[in-house]
């Protein structure tokens, strides 16, 4: 890929990176921010060469962290599917996977948003609870979801 990206990851190896989590999840933040704004399968590919480790090691770590993005999503819909957050915010669920056809792990609304879901957001009194672009949304309504969706 570029010089940048191979330097970064050097480095990172040099550090610890892939078994010192906090040396990888900077590793991906740095790769991240030099590859656009998203780590591609070109950029995944290259890293976990470097790394020694599949790609799918990589995928498995970014997904944990928000702010690390493996497509070309604009935005991420992070939602919490812990017990009360599945029980007060069913509807939004319901709306964002079966009517706007949502699956965790993948793009919709045109790719534009990334659709995930995440366990206990810690934040349980005032669930439903959903993260964008990794900022913490408490007490969402379908309402105010949908004025985010079609705002952005």
């Amino acid at each position: 890929m570029t010089n940048n990206l191979t330097e970064i990851v050097t480095y990172y190896k040099g550090c610890g990176a892939p078994s010192d989590q906090s040396a990888l999840l900077a590793c991906l933040r740095e790769a991240q921010e030099v590859c656009g704004g998203m780590l591609d399968t070109a950029a995944q590919q290259e890293i976990s060469d470097i790394l020694g480790v599949k790609p799918s090691y990589l995928q498995a770590a970014a997904k944990r962290i928000s702010d690390l993005k493996l497509s070309g999503a604009a935005h991420t819909l992070t939602v919490c599917t812990g017990v009360n957050c599945s029980r007060r915010g069913a509807e939004i669920r319901t709306y964002l996977e079966k009517e706007l056809g949502a699956e965790s792990g993948k793009t919709f609304l045109n790719g534009r948003w990334m659709y995930r879901t995440a366990g206990c957001q810690r934040a349980c009194r005032t669930s439903p609870n959903i993260r964008i672009d990794g900022q913490l949304m408490t007490g969402i309504t379908l309402d105010a979801l949908k004025k985010h969706l079609s705002e952005s």
